[in-house]
C-alpha cells in the first residue's frame, strides 16, 4: 500500500505545526528538508533528536531527508568536496531520524545532457560507493534544472551507474517542466518505475513566455493546486496502486495562492523560503504554505476516494 507524506517546510519552518497538519490529514509520514530555519544536514544532534520525538509522538515516521546534495556545479572541485560533506552529514541525520533515504541530484544543467553524462557518472562513483558502504539508499530526484530531468533520463542514469544503493525519486512535476519534454504519466513513469523507491507529488501548468528575455516559443510553468493542472495526477496515483508501490508518495506543494519566485523554489532553505511571511499568516507558517498544502491534501484525499483507496 502506498504511504503518504509531506515535505514539512512547504507548510511551516515549525515542525510541530507541520506535523499537526500532516496528522490531521491522515498522512503516514513526513519528509524533512528545513526545520526551524535550518537545513536538515546542518541540524545539531539535539535538534535531530527533538525532531524525531515530535514526529513519533504524532504517530508518524520520517520518510526521508532532503538535502540539496549535488545541486552544485559539475566541474567545481571545491563544491564537489563540500557536497560530499553534505552527504556524510545527511546520512548521519537520516540515521538519527530513523530513516534510510537521502534525496540527491545530478548537478546543475550547464551544457547539453549528453555532453555532461560521462562526467556526471564519474562524479557519482564516490557517492555510490559511500551509499553501498553505509547501507543507505541514495535516491536521485529528476529535476529539470539538473542533468537528469525526465523519467527516461533517470532510468538511463541508474542503469549506467549500476549501484544497488542508488535508486529513483520520481517527480512527475519536474519531468513535466523539463526542457527536453516528456509526458510524465504514462511515459516517464513507465521508463523508471522499476527503480522508484519514493515519489514527489505536485501539479503544474505551462504558461507562455512573457518577456523579451525568454527564447522565442519558450514555455514557462506555474505550480497549481494538486489535481488542477496539466499533470495526470489521478492516472499516476492509480498506476502506483495498480503496480503495488509500497514506498512513500510525498507532497511537495510548491503551489501558493501568491506564487513564490522560481529562484526560491530552486533552492528552498532558511528564511528565504520558510520565513517569508505575509501579513495575513501566522509567523509559524511559510508564506501561504499551510493553506496551499491543506488545499492540495483535500484534493488528494478526494482523488483517493475516487480511486477506491483510503483517504
Amino acid at each position: 500500500m502506498v504511504r503518504r507524506a509531506v515535505i514539512t517546510d512547504e507548510i511551516s519552518p515549525d515542525l510541530e505545526a507541520a506535523v499537526d497538519l500532516a496528522r490531521g490529514f491522515g498522512l503516514d509520514g513526513v519528509e524533512l528538508r528545513n526545520l526551524w530555519g535550518t537545513r536538515v544536514d546542518k541540524l545539531e544532534a539535539d535538534d535531530l533528536a527533538r525532531a524525531r520525538r515530535i514526529v513519533e509522538a504524532a504517530g508518524l515516521v520520517v520518510a526521508g531527508v532532503a538535502p540539496p546534495f549535488f545541486k552544485s556545479k559539475l566541474d567545481d572541485d571545491d563544491e564537489y568536496r563540500a557536497h560530499l560533506a553534505i552527504l556524510h552529514r545527511s546520512i548521519a541525520a537520516a540515521r538519527a531520524l530513523g530513516c534510510n533515504l537521502v534525496r540527491c541530484f545530478t548537478f546543475w544543467r550547464d551544457r547539453p545532457v549528453d555532453q555532461a553524462w560521462p562526467r556526471v557518472l564519474e562524479r557519482w562513483a564516490e557517492p555510490a560507493r559511500i551509499g553501498e558502504q553505509e547501507g543507505i539508499t541514495l535516491a536521485i530526484e529528476n529535476e529539470f534544472d539538473t542533468t537528469v530531468g525526465t523519467g527516461a533520463q533517470l532510468a538511463r542514469f541508474l542503469r549506467d551507474l549500476g549501484s544497488p544503493a542508488v535508486k529513483a525519486i520520481w517527480d512527475p512535476g519536474n519531468a513535466f517542466c523539463d526542457p527536453d519534454g516528456e509526458t510524465p504519466y504514462p511515459d516517464g513513469y513507465a521508463a523508471v518505475k522499476d527503480q522508484i523507491v519514493h515519489v514527489h507529488l505536485k501539479d503544474c501548468v505551462r504558461t507562455a513566455a512573457i518577456n523579451q528575455a525568454d527564447q522565442e516559443g519558450a514555455k514557462r510553468h506555474t505550480w497549481v493546486a494538486l489535481g488542477t493542472g496539466e499533470i495526470d495526477v489521478r492516472g499516476q496515483l492509480a498506476a502506483l496502486k495498480r503496480d503495488g508501490f509500497s514506498g512513500f508518495v510525498s507532497l511537495e506543494t510548491h503551489y501558493r495562492r501568491r506564487p513564490l519566485p522560481e529562484e526560491v523554489l530552486r533552492l528552498p532553505s532558511g528564511r528565504t523560503f520558510s520565513a517569508n511571511f505575509s501579513a495575513n499568516f501566522s509567523a509559524n507558517f511559510s508564506e501561504g504554505g499551510a493553506q496551499a498544502t491543506a488545499e492540495c491534501l483535500h484534493n488528494w484525499n478526494r482523488m483517493l476516494v475516487e480511486l477506491g483507496s483510503r483517504a
